[in-house]
């Protein structure tokens, strides 16, 4: 019998201050994220002066974009 899983992500897409971006993927989150969850993500981003692997250590500017990624994977049983 072939199996079905899904599963979801956040990917959030952010912006440093020398311009460079970066791309974060968050594995399973709250189903209830909302759009004030990820405003509030940037704003202590900003304060607390984050730095997730920029090259030159530029500081978090934004985010730029974040969405909620839905997939769907289907095992096929081949015995």
């Amino acid at each position: 019998m072939d199996t079905i899983k899904t599963s979801a992500s956040l990917v959030i897409e952010c912006v440093f201050n020398d311009g460079d971006t970066r791309t974060i993927t968050l594995k399973n989150p709250r189903s209830d994220i909302s759009s004030t969850d990820i405003e509030n993500l940037d704003s202590f981003m900003i304060e607390n002066h984050i730095i997730i692997g920029d090259r030159d250590s530029s500081d978090f500017r934004k985010i730029k974009k974040a969405a909620i990624r839905n997939t769907t994977t289907s095992y096929l049983d081949l015995e």
